[in-house]
């Protein structure tokens, strides 16, 4: 048997060990294409279970769903080789199946499992790191690092990817300090790791450093931008300093430089930070004028996918804002009819929580602000069951805001700025805070 970086021992040729680290550098750096080089692998060499297995497990966590024909193509390829497959391998296969039936939970779980017995399983971890992130596991996104990260070579090429891993984690658990001293010995050892530089992004906008932030993401693009599929993702952090600080006009020129050109190529993570810093921009009161009609269309290419509705909700933004009446109503039927003959994880989390989160945007994008307090406000608490991270649900909060004030609801738009100037004391909040005639001697 051939092993992998780690030493790991997997069915197939040399030359798919090769391939699969190859794959799993480039999935930890967001670089390359890692589908394609393990593609080319399974082709040379069908007995690559893991390849297959990979190669399924990636297209979901991309946003497929579990019945699209690339899926269930590698799917039945990683079947065709269980044969010689280990314990580990078939694990790797039957968490693929777990997440294409719609449990997000259980899949993640049987990585966790590989873990325990494999802790330097770099597909393991990250897989199960990338769902804690959408299933909005704070503390797991940590704790799944926490664990295997004694079992690491320091000198293994990959390590530094994992200490941004749990830098990311740390910053999600509220170990603030900690997360930045891991993110920056992440970046030390790799200036082009997106991902620390994304760990220590979410600290800075968490302790409202907006200035160093800004500085931090402008003199490290070069760098940071070389991890092109998280690219925008990390202007998008760059973009939320500067609309704390009214620089509406460097946010517009970089979405149309940088985010803009990327929409037809549909990254599901793009079209959901171009969505979030548009709506945020007009939350702020800025003109974003006619960029919605593009990413609304492409949005819309997914209406009836439903593999997250994290991702349902950022469609229910970019249709709302797009004038398009037609399109707010194929997402509702498509709602509808989900929530009548769907299965699955995010089912449960759409019914729980997600699609009043959903109907809430609707109503704040047709004027009806009362009616987005009315469908939000019970749920704020929960929000975290549509996963993502603390900085992007945090769109929920600035939007409540906003429609407690457009709806004349003054005590509680005070209340709620009170709640928010004790954690993120940033002058444009100070600045709403006075305005609904609050006090801000204390704070």
């Amino acid at each position: 048997m051939a092993r992998d970086q780690q030493g790991l021992e997997l069915a197939g040729a040399p030359a798919s060990a090769d391939a699969l680290d190859r794959a799993v550098s480039d999935y930890y750096a967001w670089k390359g294409d890692p589908i394609a080089t393990l593609q080319e692998a399974v082709d040379s060499d069908p007995a690559f279970n893991l390849g297959s297995s990979a190669i399924a497990s990636l297209f979901l966590l991309n946003g497929f769903r579990g019945d699209n024909p690339a899926v269930v193509k590698a799917i039945g390829a990683a079947e065709a080789a269980l044969s010689g497959a280990s314990s580990r391998e078939q694990r790797h296969l039957a968490a693929a199946k777990a997440w294409a039936a719609g449990q997000i939970i259980g899949a993640t779980d049987i990585w966790e499992d590989i873990l325990v017995d494999h802790p330097t399983d770099a597909l393991a971890l990250r897989f199960a790191h990338d769902s804690y992130f959408y299933l909005g596991h704070s503390v797991s996104i940590r704790d799944s690092v926490a664990r295997v990260l004694p079992a690491w070579d320091r000198e293994n090429p990959n390590y530094g990817f994992v200490l941004g891993q749990y830098a990311f984690g740390l910053e999600e658990a509220g170990e603030l300090r900690r997360a930045e001293e891991f993110g920056r010995q992440a970046i030390a050892r790799n200036a082009e790791d997106g991902w620390a530089v994304h760990a220590i992004a979410h600290v800075l906008e968490t302790e409202s450093r907006q200035s160093e932030g800004i500085d931090f993401l402008k003199r490290s693009r070069p760098s940071w931008s070389k991890a092109h599929a998280l690219s925008v993702h990390n202007g998008w952090h760059l973009a939320l300093y500067l609309i704390e600080e009214g620089r509406f006009a460097e946010v517009l020129a970089d979405y149309d430089r940088f985010v803009a050109p990327k929409i037809s190529g549909d990254s599901l993570l793009d079209l959901v930070d171009a969505s979030a810093v548009l709506w945020r921009l007009e939350l702020a009161g800025a003109d974003v004028g006619d960029r919605w009609a593009p990413l609304a269309r492409q949005w819309l290419t997914h209406v009836d996918d439903h593999v997250l509705v994290f991702n349902d909700l950022h469609i229910a933004l970019a249709v709302s804002r797009a004038n398009d009446p037609e399109g707010v109503a194929r997402l509702r039927r498509s709602l509808d009819d989900y929530e009548r003959d769907g299965s699955g994880d995010n089912l449960e989390f759409t019914v729980d929580v997600g699609r009043r989160l959903i109907d809430g945007v609707l109503a704040f994008a047709q004027g009806d602000y009362a009616r987005t307090v009315e469908l939000i406000l019970p749920v704020r608490y929960k929000v975290i069951r549509i996963g993502g991270s603390h900085a992007q649900r945090d769109i929920v909060t600035q939007t409540l805001i906003a429609a407690a004030e457009r709806s004349g609801q003054t005590s509680l738009a005070r209340a709620l700025l009170a709640e928010r100037l004790a954690v993120r004391p940033t002058e444009r909040t100070k600045a709403a805070y006075e305005k609904v005639g609050g006090v801000t001697a204390a704070h």
